[in-house]
C-alpha cells in the first residue's frame, strides 16, 4: 500500500535547554508525570523505570539534566531529513513560555522554524498565569519571532482558560488570524481538577469567539463524546489526537469509539493527526502508520492524516499560489 502523506499537528523539537526548562515545569508542577513516563525515561537512560524514579528522588536536577541531554541530542538537520524521508509534509512544533538563557523556549523553536520553513510551523507556548504577561509574550512571538499560532497548557497554568480575563488574548489571535492549540483531556497534575482541561471549557471560549480557530490538543480523552459534540457545535474547533497510541485507540473499550463513528460523518473535516513523538519513543512515521490502521475508511484517513490540517493551516492556499 502506498505510504500516506502526513501533516503532524503536534510535536516538540527542543534543544537541551528547552527540554530542561520543559521538564522542570512539568515535573515540578505535576510530579505524577515522572511515574507516567518512567518507562520512556528509563529507555533514554538505559535503566529501569524504577531506577529513574529513585534517581529523581535522590537528585531531581541531575536526573532532569540527563534526560534533557538525551532528548535534545537530535541534530535539527537530521530531524528535517527524517521528516522528508518519511513523507511528513509539515510539522507543527510547539514552543514554551519557560525562561532560558536566551529568552524563552519559544526563541530557539522559532529559530529552528526560520531555518526550515519548508517543513516546520512554529506555535508559541504561552502561560496564562498572568494575563498581561501572556498577551505580551504572544504579541512578541507573533510579531518578532514570526510564529503562526499559540499553544496553551491549562493544567500547568492552573487557571480557567475560559475566564473572560483572557479574552484580549483570543481577540489578538482572531485579529492576526492565527489558531490556538489548547491541551484538552486527561492530565496528571493532581492538585488541580481534571476538568480544567475538559472540552466544556473550550465551548465557553468558542461561544464568545466564533471566529477563533481552536485545536483540542490530545483529543479530549476521556471526554471523547463531549469533544465530538463540541466540534459539531463549533465548525472552527478541531481536535488532534497526539500522545495517544492509535493501536490502543482502536481497541474495544478504549473510549474513542465516538470519534470513529462521528469522525467519518459530521466532524470528518475537523479531526487531525498529531504525534508528540517523544512520548511514544517512535518516529512520526511509525505513529502515522499505526494511525493508518484505525477503523475508518480510506477517504476519512486521508482527511485526518493530511487534508484537514492542510486546510486548517491554509497550506492548500500557499500551494495554489
Amino acid at each position: 500500500m502506498e505510504q500516506q502523506s502526513v501533516i503532524d499537528m503536534c510535536d516538540v523539537v527542543f534543544d537541551e535547554q528547552g527540554w530542561r526548562a520543559y521538564l522542570h515545569a512539568l515535573l515540578g508542577s505535576a510530579p505524577r508525570y515522572l511515574e507516567v513516563f518512567a518507562g520512556r525515561f528509563g529507555r533514554l537512560r538505559g535503566q529501569s523505570a524504577a531506577s529513574v524514579m529513585r534517581a529523581f528522588a535522590a537528585d531531581p536536577g541531575h536526573t532532569i539534566g540527563s534526560l534533557a541531554e538525551r532528548l535534545g541530542a537530535t541534530e535539527p538537520h537530521a530531524h528535517i531529513a527524517r521528516l522528508a524521508a518519511d513523507d511528513i509534509r509539515a510539522q507543527v512544533v510547539h514552543g514554551g513560555p519557560w525562561p532560558t538563557a536566551h529568552g524563552t523556549v519559544n526563541d530557539p523553536v522559532a529559530a529552528q522554524v526560520a531555518a526550515h520553513p519548508e517543513r516546520l510551523i512554529g506555535w508559541a507556548g504561552v502561560s496564562l498565569r498572568n494575563p498581561d504577561s501572556a498577551l505580551t509574550e504572544a504579541t512578541r512571538a507573533l510579531a518578532e519571532l514570526r510564529m503562526t499560532g499559540l499553544s496553551i497548557i491549562p493544567f500547568l497554568d492552573g487557571v480557567d482558560v475560559a475566564d473572560q480575563v483572557h479574552d484580549p488574548l483570543w481577540r489578538l489571535c482572531v485579529e492576526h488570524d492565527v489558531p490556538v492549540w489548547i491541551h484538552s483531556g486527561q492530565h496528571f497534575r493532581t492538585t488541580v481538577p481534571a476538568g480544567i482541561s475538559a472540552p466544556s471549557v473550550i465551548d465557553r471560549i468558542a461561544g464568545r469567539h466564533p471566529d477563533l480557530r481552536i485545536i483540542l490538543g490530545h483529543g479530549g480523552w476521556p471526554w471523547v463524546l463531549e469533544a465530538v459534540a463540541l466540534l459539531q457545535r463549533h465548525p472552527r474547533v478541531y481536535l488532534e489526537f497526539s500522545s495517544h497510541d492509535p493501536a490502543t485507540m482502536a481497541a474495544a473499550g478504549s473510549g474513542w469509539e465516538p470519534l470513529f463513528l462521528h469522525g467519518t460523518r459530521s466532524i470528518r473535516r475537523q479531526v487531525m493527526f498529531g504525534s508528540t513523538s517523544w512520548t511514544h519513543g517512535r518516529s512520526v512515521r511509525e505513529i502515522a502508520d499505526r494511525a493508518d490502521q484505525l477503523p475508518i475508511d480510506e477517504d476519512t484517513r486521508h482527511d485526518w492524516l493530511y487534508g484537514n490540517a492542510e486546510r486548517m493551516l491554509r497550506l492548500d492556499a500557499v500551494v495554489s499560489r
